[in-house]
């Protein structure tokens, strides 16, 4: 989520994260015009669809672990660790502000009772699109920690460490609190959002699995560092492309096997396709999305950094709205009115309903971005208005920052 200075951005990382965050809003536009409900969705055209719409979330997850590498690290070895904590602070109180917004907006949409939404907003419940915003919450305020132990420990082995995390799989897959208590109503739900478990009724992957993509992503972005840094040796490029290759060849390798050692490798890309193995946080979803994901990234930093290439550069607006984008424009979808509509008219609503998500990100993007002469009165008292929003939350980030930074000796 986090981004470089725009002047030192890397064009190919943006690109894959807004086309990825795009997908996924498309995704949730679809689902919410009831488009699968015509058709059988394992099968033809929708089976293809939904499948090539995994491979979005492990690429923005990724590259959510790539700028911790690329950005934030370097400031905080600069001796900036306090700055970098209130940062990212700021940024899981935005995450978990708009993760609100949307579960009140599920409310009004008559989605979720009132109950159930005080039950969300603690963390203790699923909701249909927006529980990316309660992992990204989470993986903002511990990535100061995940950059403390990078360092401390260096990113192979971290890396390695994400290995034995779905190494680990028959154990944690077997977690739950078991009956039909109260205790296993309101504490199996946090037990799949935090490390999986039996809990397979979730939003997305563990945060303890997702952060392994994070993890990943920072050995990506280790590196893109050493490529694009001059003062690199060859050596320092090998060991970081050896172990980004070994890494790639593990995930390569768990995919075959599982394709060949089960006999039906089309009911796997149908698990996978219907966020099967994703909610039970398997190995394979996980091999499946690091090696599409990088193979997706590394497509887009050959064409657009590498070969500049002029075509899809327009849609940066999504990757650089990120936020609100998510909380916006799944927002808009919980208040969307249901509709009995024939195949056409659910395609039809479908996009209808993707294009305003995207003319409301295009509409923030400018606000955030038009400064001067160029800004009417109502963006300016837009900009003034979304300043004022933030210089707050910001506030109580930093006024937290210098003990969360202490902790780990960051002055």
């Amino acid at each position: 989520m986090a981004t470089a200075n725009p002047s030192s951005r890397i064009i190919g990382l943006d690109i894959c994260r807004s086309v990825a965050i795009l997908t996924v809003m498309f995704s949730h536009a679809i689902t919410e015009a009831s488009l699968y409900n015509h058709h059988n969705p394992d099968e033809g055209l929708y089976l293809a669809l939904k499948f090539v719409i995994q491979v979005a979330p492990p690429i923005f997850i990724i590259l959510f672990g790539t700028m911790l590498e690329i950005v934030y690290r370097p400031r905080i070895e600069a001796g900036e660790g306090r700055e970098v904590t209130a940062r990212l602070l700021t940024r899981a109180l935005q995450c978990y502000l708009l993760y609100v917004l949307s579960l009140v907006a599920a409310w009004l949409g008559g989605i979720n009772s009132l109950g159930y939404t005080i039950r969300c907003a603690l963390m203790m419940g699923i909701t249909p699109y927006t529980d990316i915003l309660k992992f990204y919450a989470v993986a903002l305020a511990v990535a100061p920690g995940l950059l403390w132990l990078r360092m401390r420990i260096g990113v192979r082995t971290l890396s390695i460490l994400a290995v034995g995390i779905h190494a680990a799989y028959p154990i944690i897959s077997h977690i739950i609190v078991r009956g039909n208590s109260t205790l296993a109503e309101f504490s199996n739900p946090v037990i799949g959002f935090l490390i999986g478990g039996e809990q397979h009724d979730v939003g997305g992957p563990s945060v303890l699995h997702a952060m392994t993509f994070v993890i990943w992503g920072m050995l990506f972005g280790r590196v893109v560092t050493f490529l694009t840094r001059e003062s690199a040796t060859r050596t320092d490029i090998l060991n970081a492309l050896g172990a980004l290759l070994a890494m790639y060849a593990v995930g390569a390798a768990t995919l075959t096997w599982f394709f060949v050692a089960f006999g039906d490798p089309m009911q796997t890309i149908r698990d996978l396709a219907n966020m099967l193995l994703r909610n039970e946080n398997h190995p394979v979803y996980f091999a499946f999305g690091m090696v599409t994901a990088m193979t997706a990234i590394i497509t887009c930093l050959v064409l657009y950094d590498g070969n500049n290439v002029k075509i899809g550069r327009r849609v940066v607006f999504a990757g650089q709205t990120s936020l609100f984008t998510f909380g916006a424009g799944n927002s808009l979808l919980y208040l969307s009115p249901q509709m009995d509509l024939s195949t056409p008219g659910a395609w039809a609503y479908g996009f209808f309903l993707f294009g305003c998500i995207c003319v409301m990100s295009y509409v923030f993007h400018q606000i955030q971005n038009t400064d001067g002469p160029a800004a009417g009165r109502l963006t300016a008292q837009l900009r003034q208005a979304i300043n004022r929003i933030t210089g707050t939350v910001s506030g109580l980030a930093r006024r937290l920052s210098p003990h969360y930074a202490g902790l780990f000796g960051w002055r």
